[in-house]
């Protein structure tokens, strides 16, 4: 978040003012992974829950809660900004930690250069790598961060581990234990395109204090399309730290493992904001990031079109099974880290509680009363949104394509009316990455979406999608792809994938046919052989059918 220099804020990006026929293979869901792992040495912040949960407010911008002082050697904090913001903007929360707990001496502040249009993530988590290794050496420390600073740390996480393994330790140490997520950015910002825009620059430039010198008309390039919806950074990133190997995992143990926690905001803004950019009253945002991709709470699906059965397949988590996640109806992206009164009543004093929890036992505990919190109070429609990437099988990305979805009757033909009604209140929110069209995200109401099941299956007809693509090589082709959605014939009122408040990646595998233009076989003679042509694996009468998970099972493959 920008700010103006004297610990005021503006918000980030922009300025404050009959049956169907064929073979239909089923898809099943990897399982929630058992967490366990030893029991570290006792931390003297453990106890600090339920005094937290007794604790009054006291006073106004220096509220604290009675807790314990931590001892002398206690652990140290790190903060880290958003997007075009700066350390000066993050005194008030600097000063809410050092008022329950940590000494002056322990809290430590970080600027990147985030709108610098030469720098990219993999630098600012490079130095910070070196920096902590200077500074705190092998010392676990705690982190609260705002925004896109989420992206930091857990590319620094990432990279810092992927370090470790390559120094030959099988049990990596995460740096991090607590990692407080205010608003993260995890799957970007619908306002990070808008930001690459001559009036963005323009903005960056002119109206920000924490541009730097050699910053003029710069804005961030590779940062901001870092930070799109449905960026390849977010894809890779999160296929590595949530879908492979990384600090998330329980099975590090309590001493070695990460505990993320992340505090979403859960309103959009108003006012002449929402005015002048209509982005920021997006609804299932809080007015800068989706609400549904603050979330860790990820799931990856492969949808590989390139064998004469289609069986999809979910990868499997090696992450906590279910990753804290509080949403906190009252605030914006940018007043949830204000430090007022109801932070301090809030998502200040969940982060203090979180700040106790040193074991996993307590962890999911704690990720449990996350949930709990945000069924009785978050008032806001639940949304979950497709993170679609289409390569084809030989890895190469598929920039030029189109997802079309319509409701099918058993006849085969289209109902008009539910298709037209897809269309319009869903296929709309399609958002396609500006460098990397092979990458897009599908943003769903969820309340919508299973009232429209509902009229769905009552009128007998199924949801189904084809993938068609196109090649810029005339000697390429994709074969198209089809799919079932969602059918009549279940016994339930929506597909089982459908899960609030979360990110679902969904790679999809094109089949990639080439011409004898390309490569052709010759006999003995040196006479051309004639093959067979290659067939689509799936057909508008035989369709893949995605299915999902089922409750309470296993999401372990």
């Amino acid at each position: 978040m920008p700010g103006n220099g004297r610990g005021a804020k503006t918000d980030e990006y922009g300025p404050s003012p009959t049956e169907f026929a064929g073979t239909v293979p089923h898809l099943t869901c990897p399982a929630k992974k058992p967490t366990g792992g030893t029991q570290s040495a006792a931390n003297p912040r453990e106890g600090l829950s339920e005094p937290l949960r007794r604790a009054s407010i006291a006073g106004t911008a220096t509220a604290s809660f009675p807790v314990p002082a931590l001892p002398t050697m206690a652990k140290k904090l790190l903060i880290l900004h958003g997007y075009s913001d700066g350390a000066t903007s993050f005194t008030g929360l600097r000063d809410f930690f050092q008022a329950n707990g940590y000494t002056r001496e322990n809290v430590f502040l970080l600027n990147y250069a985030s709108m610098d249009d030469q720098a990219q993530f993999s630098d600012f988590a490079d130095k910070l790598d070196e920096d902590y290794d200077k500074q705190f050496r092998d010392e676990r420390v705690d982190v609260a961060c705002h925004s896109t600073g989420a992206l930091v740390v857990r590319l620094w996480l990432d990279l810092h581990y992927r370090r470790q393994r390559a120094d030959g330790k099988t049990k990596p140490r995460s740096p991090v234990e607590h990692l407080l997520m205010f608003a993260p950015a995890n799957f970007g910002s619908d306002l990070a395109e808008m930001g690459q825009s001559f009036l963005g620059k323009f903005r960056s430039t002119f109206f920000n204090a924490n541009r730097k010198p050699g910053d003029f008309l710069e804005s961030g390039k590779y940062v901001l399309q870092g930070l799109e919806p449905a960026s390849p950074l977010q894809w890779s990133l999160s296929s590595r730290d949530l879908h492979g190997e990384g600090f998330f995992n329980p099975e590090l143990g309590d001493a070695n493992v990460c505990y993320p926690f992340v505090f979403a905001a859960g309103r959009a803004y108003g006012g002449l904001q929402a005015r002048i950019i209509k982005d920021r009253k997006k609804p299932g945002t809080d007015g800068t990031v989706r609400i549904c991709g603050t979330s860790l709470n990820t799931r990856k699906c492969v949808v590989d079109f390139c064998h004469r059965e289609v069986n999809p397949r979910w990868v499997e988590e090696r992450k906590f099974g279910n990753m804290a996640l509080a949403i906190f109806g009252e605030f914006n992206h940018g007043s949830i880290i204000d430090h007022s009164d109801a932070f301090a009543r809030g998502p200040g004093k969940w982060a203090l509680e979180a700040l106790a929890i040193n074991s996993i036992k307590g962890y999911d505990k704690f990720a449990e009363r996350c949930d709990g919190f945000t069924r009785r109070t978050y008032r806001g429609d639940p949304y979950q949104q497709f993170f679609f990437c289409v390569r084809d099988d030989v890895g190469l990305p598929v920039r030029d394509f189109y997802i079309d979805f319509h409701a099918q009757l058993p006849d085969g033909s289209v109902h008009q009316q539910l298709t037209l009604e897809f269309d319009r209140s869903f296929e709309t929110e399609f958002y396609r990455h500006s460098a990397e069209p092979s990458c897009r995200a599908l943003l769903l109401n969820l309340h919508r979406l299973r009232d429209y099941f509902r009229r769905l299956k009552a009128a007998g007809a199924r949801l189904v999608f084809d993938v068609f693509a196109t090649s810029p090589v005339k000697e390429i082709r994709y074969l198209p792809a089809y799919a079932v959605v969602f059918d009549e014939t279940s016994a339930k009122d929506e597909p089982d994938f459908l899960f609030e408040n979360t990110t679902t990646l969904v790679e999809v595998v094109l089949n990639r046919v080439a011409t004898d233009q390309v490569l052709h076989l010759v006999n003995f003679d040196l006479q051309r052989i004639t093959l067979p042509p290659t067939e689509a694996s799936t057909s508008t009468t035989g369709r893949a059918r995605l299915i999902g998970p089922k409750p309470g099972a296993s999401r372990k493959p």
